[in-house]
């Protein structure tokens, strides 16, 4: 983009008219870069090493805050060196949780931007209120004259019930929220079991959900996340106590499914383990005792009305606060801080009446349960733990980074970390070392969910007759519209000759009669027995199902929009093909047809996959 006296920053979904200023896209990367448009996505892909540590530096640096002499950590201190601050959206990162994540990125992009082209005017084509007051504050520190142009209607469609409850004050969305607990109540009836104590004892926190309907029907517990470990720690002597996290699923539809699984299992307790839900343990006492400490966050909460200041980026000149308010408000005394205290409370009641455990597992993927957890668990004297990084470690997951500064921090309120992170593989590895997280602390293990495909490797040749192509879903609502709107364009620009099947991701079903010209078969099955039977994988952003396709060595497609952070596993990934219009989705699929092949590669590039579970069976001391 060259100097220009004028700048026009369009965040509309819609084609901008013909402007002489200098045009900059928002929320797409535009067709192709030229001396007139630009793109904040696109700049923010080409830096985003410099930007993604900007982002890390600002949230340790407000957790670091002073306010009356004291760090914001502090001040969220419940009174046993454990913060309140890390279980925070804000201190979670989650892209998913907090979208306004990305822009908080791009605004730090944007400023850069403008620092090399110094407009002396910008103007700003947007319906967000949040954003104009965000670049208008940017503007005014950079000396740069602003206007914003609010025509047109580019927020999302809300219901008249939404509207209402968004403008709810926060305290009154977090006591609603309350309703939740209530939904749950039946997976009391669930008794707590008596647990396994011995020695050869291990504990595992799992989510309830990636299950084999065909074997938990019937009494056995099986989960995907986990597949072969518990047989190889049933093997090798151990008794496994389980605390599940239920949620709904296809699989998994309602809690009375759910209760009648972890009974039968309970019934063969030497084979499956024992299990109880989480919300078992809830009470009307324990119910109070979350309501009391959430009050004491409303408390702290009025202490720090006037932190607005404080979410200044340190060295540049932009303003965070009005895309993390809400963020702020949910974890202080909103629907997040409520959840956050049922979390402390009920796991604090299930580590202090379990036998001592000595060893403990649990999914990683930093959420702030698992800062309830680990501080249960060392509050009431147990072992060591053990974070299982389970899945994949995309680059703007920002869940799984931190700042340097926190992971190494010491003394009281800090960041709770497991005593060993294992990762199932090198680029897990690499992602978590490369981003400072403590190397004596990361542990490798087999991929336990991705063990198929160690025989699914194989070399691949194009079949004859149709291109078979295999759409793997992802749960969020955006992105998989996003996909099927670009994939029911592609197909008209296509010559006859490919079928398109579409696998959902279990925790969203995707209502296809919005796609009526997309003709589309539907599945349900594993990806150990699909893959095996197609040519090629279109991936919608964030799944993680992308990766077994490539490991598997289909070419794969992903889409992505400059709407949303490129959240794929596959982002810088050799071979990987990453499309944003529909004429680059026919143009990647014909490409494919026309003999494209996949990139080679090996799963250890990926994954460590040796059946024999070596690095488990040293991990866990088993013989």
């Amino acid at each position: 983009m060259t100097v220009s006296a004028s700048l026009v920053v369009w965040d509309r979904d819609d084609d901008p008219p013909a402007y002489s200023e200098q045009l900059l896209y928002w929320r797409h990367y535009g067709q192709r870069e030229s001396e007139s448009v630009s793109s904040v996505p696109r700049y923010l892909e080409e830096h985003a090493d410099r930007l993604k540590k900007k982002y890390l530096a600002f949230i340790h640096e407000l957790g670091e805050h002073r306010v009356a002499s004291r760090r914001l950590i502090d001040h969220l201190d419940a009174g046993d060196g454990f913060s309140f601050w890390w279980m925070t959206l804000l201190a979670e990162k989650s892209p998913f949780k907090s979208p306004r994540i990305y822009d908080c990125l791009r605004l730090l992009a944007l400023e850069e931007i403008l620092l090399a082209n110094r407009p002396a005017m910008l103007t700003l084509a947007s319906s967000d209120r949040a954003l104009v007051q965000a670049i208008s504050r940017l503007c005014l520190n950079l000396d740069i004259r602003f206007r914003a142009q609010r025509s047109g209607g580019t927020g999302k469609a809300r219901t008249a019930l939404r509207k209402g409850y968004d403008a709810l004050p926060s305290w009154l969305q977090g006591m609603l929220s309350l309703r939740h607990s209530l939904r749950r109540w039946r997976l009391r009836r669930v008794n707590i079991p008596h647990w396994y104590s011995a020695a050869k004892a291990c504990f595992i926190c799992s989510y309830f959900i990636h299950l084999d309907p065909g074997q938990c029907a019937q009494g056995k517990f099986h989960s995907r996340q986990w597949e072969g470990l518990p047989k190889l720690l049933r093997d090798g002597g151990r008794l496994t106590n389980w605390i599940q996290l239920f949620l709904v699923s296809e699989v998994v539809p309602d809690a009375e499914t759910g209760i009648g699984w972890v009974e039968a299992f309970n019934r063969d307790a030497a084979n499956q383990g024992l299990h109880v839900f989480l919300e078992s343990y809830l009470t009307p006492a324990r119910v109070m005792r979350a309501l009391r400490m959430w009050l004491w966050l409303v408390g702290v909460k009025r202490r720090l009305r006037n932190i607005q200041s404080a979410f200044n980026v340190n060295g540049t000149r932009v303003w965070l606060w009005p895309m993390l308010r809400g963020d702020w408000h949910a974890s202080l005394n909103g629907p997040v801080a409520m959840a956050n205290c049922l979390w402390v409370t009920l796991f604090d009641e299930a580590l202090a009446t379990m036998p001592r455990q000595h060893q403990g597992l649990y999914l990683y993927e930093n959420q702030s349960w698992e800062k309830a957890l680990l501080r249960a668990w060392r509050r009431h004297g147990h072992g060591e733990i053990i974070g299982v990084q389970h899945a994949t470690v995309p680059y703007w997951h920002l869940y799984y980074f931190d700042d340097p500064r926190s992971l190494g921090a010491d003394g009281i309120s800090t960041l709770p970390l497991p005593d060993r992170l294992a990762v199932n593989g090198g680029v897990a590895w690499r992602a978590f070392a490369d981003g400072g997280y403590p190397k004596e602390k990361l542990m490798e293990v087999e991929a336990l969910r991705y063990l198929y495909l160690y025989e699914a490797a194989a070399d691949r040749h194009r079949r004859s007759g149709p291109l078979r192509v295999l759409v793997v879903g992802d749960m969020i609502p955006a992105s998989m519209r996003n996909l099927l709107g670009l994939l029911q364009d592609a197909a008209r620009l296509i010559p006859a000759g490919y079928e398109f099947t579409l696998k959902p991701h279990p925790g969203y079903a995707v209502d296809l009669g919005g796609f009526p010209d997309l003709t589309i078969a539907e599945t349900n099955e594993s990806l150990a027995k699909l893959l095996g039977g197609y040519d090629v994988a279109l991936a919608a952003n964030s799944t993680s199902a992308a990766v077994d396709a490539y490991v598997a060595r289909l070419p794969v497609i992903v889409a992505v929009d400059g709407g949303s952070l490129n959240l794929s596993p596959l982002r810088g990934r050799p071979g990987a093909r990453f499309v944003s219009t529909s004429q680059e989705l026919a143009d990647a699929l014909q490409s494919v047809a026309g003999g494209f092949a996949a990139h080679d590669r090996r799963h250890e590039d990926f994954f460590f996959l040796s059946p024999d579970l070596q690095r488990w069976r040293r991990l866990l001391a088993l013989s």
